[in-house]
């Protein structure tokens, strides 16, 4: 069945109404969602791997000795991976299951209430929405999300009518965390922290909470969570809840399932990372799978530079000490994101701004 043919209504559904629906009788998935070849997906090669784990709170109580050790780690990660778990961050086992269950409550509310906040520009402080859709393809990904900007203001639903209070402390938290680890990551590449503070107007850069949704999929062979992407920020801080492990990242050509350690968040690097460390540190790829039995949730922390006042680039005295060029051309974020929405691939925007 195409596109056209499908019930309208089906096609104007949240991915929890059409979960809903399907639970109710109907298993087909509308052919919309038909995004993920089987035939693809055996040849690719799945594997559980070990990445590692960073202790963040030496950083901070360590000895010499330790905080060093540590971030040598961060930077070993950075290189070799893009991502890595953090424990010891900080954050309470009851806060981090408080978070994730008013998350669940606001994808739980009417359609009719979570219409408020579905917006169709994506810069808006509080945004709910669904189906992700690529430039220029029509087609769709098993995933509501809601976005809510927490800093340099801080915003929230009006519903549920304890998430103000949670995400607040959550959003707290975790920027302290991530403050730590950015710090880290500059000092692996031998930069001065103060630079980072400064060019990046750290103190004032846009942190975003955003809350994932992937219920049971009638025909999981079938479809994506989230294609083979990378993430437009400086890092992203991200938990999920128990069950179904359907994150996986791309290494050495390789798709590696993410089984996160307990209480654990997993730390992956993002665009900008990359083009301030010259491309020595990649912006992780990863990807979304959904299961026909579990909801998985996942709640990501990212941070990002102000959209228009911050222009990033290779950093000068990375590039003074290596005595190499540089790869990629200045840009603001703003810009960097107006291309992301044009592009399909990830090599492809990298690319885009290569000099």
């Amino acid at each position: 069945m195409s596109t056209s043919d499908e019930p309208h209504s089906l096609l104007n559904c949240t991915v929890k109404e059409l979960a809903d629906y399907s639970i109710s009788g109907a298993a087909s998935l509308p052919s919309v969602y038909f995004n993920h070849c089987p035939a693809v997906a055996e040849a690719e090669p799945v594997v559980n791997e070990e990445i590692a784990t960073i202790d963040v709170s030496l950083l901070k109580n360590g000895t010499p000795e330790e905080r060093s050790r540590v971030i040598l780690d961060i930077g070993r990660a950075c290189e070799e991976w893009g991502c890595f778990n953090v424990v010891n961050h900080g954050i309470s086992e009851s806060l981090q299951t408080a978070m994730m269950e008013a998350f669940s409550k606001f994808f739980n509310l009417t359609e009719e209430e979570k219409k408020y906040y579905t917006k169709t520009n994506l810069f808006e402080p509080v945004c709910h929405g669904t189906s992700t859709l690529l430039k220029g393809m029509d087609v769709r990904f098993w995933r509501d999300f809601l976005r809510v900007v927490v800093f340099p203001v801080f915003h929230y639903p009006d519903k549920p009518h304890d998430f103000r209070a949670i995400s607040d402390e959550y959003a707290h938290k975790t920027r302290e965390i991530y403050i730590e680890l950015l710090r880290a990551i500059w000092e692996s590449l031998d930069l001065d922290v103060s630079f980072m503070e400064e060019s990046l107007e750290l103190k004032s850069s846009r942190q975003t909470l955003v809350g994932n949704l992937y219920p049971p999929c009638p025909q999981p062979e079938l479809a994506l969570g989230l294609p083979p992407h990378s993430d437009p920020c400086l890092v992203t801080l991200l938990m999920q809840n128990k069950g179904y492990n359907g994150l996986q990242v791309l290494h050495n050509g390789k798709w590696i399932v993410i089984q996160l350690v307990p209480r654990s968040l997993l730390c992956l690097t993002g665009d900008i990372i990359e083009i301030i460390s010259n491309g020595r540190y990649k912006s992780i790829v990863h990807r979304a799978m959904v299961s026909s039995e579990s909801t998985r949730i996942s709640v990501a922390t990212q941070v990002t530079p102000p959209i228009e006042n911050v222009t990033f680039a290779p950093a000068p005295k990375l590039l003074e000490r290596s005595n190499c060029s540089t790869i990629f051309r200045g840009i603001t974020f703003k810009e960097f994101l107006a291309l992301k929405s044009q592009h399909k691939s990830m090599n492809s925007i990298m690319d885009s701004i290569k000099v």
